[in-house]
């Protein structure tokens, strides 16, 4: 479970550095939204989109699971990584950083593997489907104070380019 970690949560960390990924100043949910969905998917192996195909990575991180999340250690910095069921195999990854900003792609479970979607800025900007829930300035993009939460991840569903990630259950 380890390894795939690095490979989300530095894509995650890229991407809101970058200040390319969708975020917010705060995280959205909290610990009792939460669920361990990663407890149903032994022995993960990340793989990264490569072209047209798949190529398994091999990075490593320290994560454990703490009350409904999983705390992510990388060095000095710690994340609180929350998985929120979002609706039938959709659910929503926060990444919460110790700064208070938390960055958020889309994962879809699937039997035996997890796609991960990232929510990239200029991708939400083009469709112009979001303005009124995402406050766009740049290149970054955050989600508005009262905006409908659920509603908009739900919305995102739809607008996702193709998974990033996936994480495959190998035996």
């Amino acid at each position: 479970m380890d390894t795939w970690f690095r490979v989300i949560f530095l894509g995650l960390l890229a991407f809101g550095l970058a200040g390319c990924n969708l975020e917010t100043r705060k995280p959205l949910f909290a610990d009792a939204d939460a669920k361990l969905l990663l407890a149903g998917y032994p022995n993960l192996a990340p793989y990264e989109r490569d072209g047209g195909g798949w190529k398994q990575s091999a990075d490593a991180l320290g994560i454990e699971p703490e009350g409904s999340h999983y705390l992510v250690k990388s060095g000095n910095s710690d994340m609180v990584a929350s998985f929120v069921p979002l609706e039938g195999q959709w659910w929503i990854l926060q990444a919460a950083e110790t700064s208070g900003t938390s960055s958020y792609v889309l994962v879809k479970a699937e039997p035996k593997e997890l796609l991960i979607y990232s929510l990239e800025c200029k991708r939400l900007q083009e469709s112009g489907k979001f303005g009124s829930e995402i406050e766009f300035s740049g290149s970054s993009c955050f989600i508005k104070d009262g905006a409908d939460r659920m509603g908009l991840f739900k919305a995102l569903t739809g607008s996702a380019s193709a998974p990033s990630t996936k994480l495959v259950s190998e035996p």
